[in-house]
């Protein structure tokens, strides 16, 4: 199986994840979401062989995350709003997982294309 397409699943998989995991309204969930995006950026890395320290991980969060701050922020603020923004919070943060997800995914296709997945 290539590395693009497993990711691809995994990527899906970690932004139904935070879409679940923010269905409940508390504040500061983007923190969580944050977690969970190191450690999927540190998975892409993985299956495609090669391992990044906490510092890269963070770079790349930083990076593709710099897009994704105002989604955040509008995301925690839906936890105020009743009803309507429960609704939108899930898809808010599922959309910044897979935004950073497919940033990886680019970055280390562009290092190696076609790439077998290494799990």
């Amino acid at each position: 199986m290539l590395a693009r397409e497993y990711c691809k699943d995994l990527v899906s998989r970690y932004a139904t994840g935070a879409g679940v995991g923010s269905m409940v309204p508390i504040p500061g969930t983007s923190l969580a979401i944050t977690a969970a995006e190191v450690k999927l950026v540190a998975d892409i890395a993985r299956v495609y062989g090669e391992t990044l320290t906490d510092n890269e991980a963070l770079r790349v969060i930083a990076l593709s995350g710099a897009k994704n701050v105002g989604v955040k922020a509008v995301g925690e603020a839906a936890a105020y709003l009743p009803i309507v923004g429960w609704i939108a919070r899930p898809a808010l943060f599922a959309a910044s997982v897979k935004a950073v997800g497919d940033t990886v995914i680019l970055h280390f296709e562009t290092r190696n294309p076609d790439a077998h997945a290494r799990v």
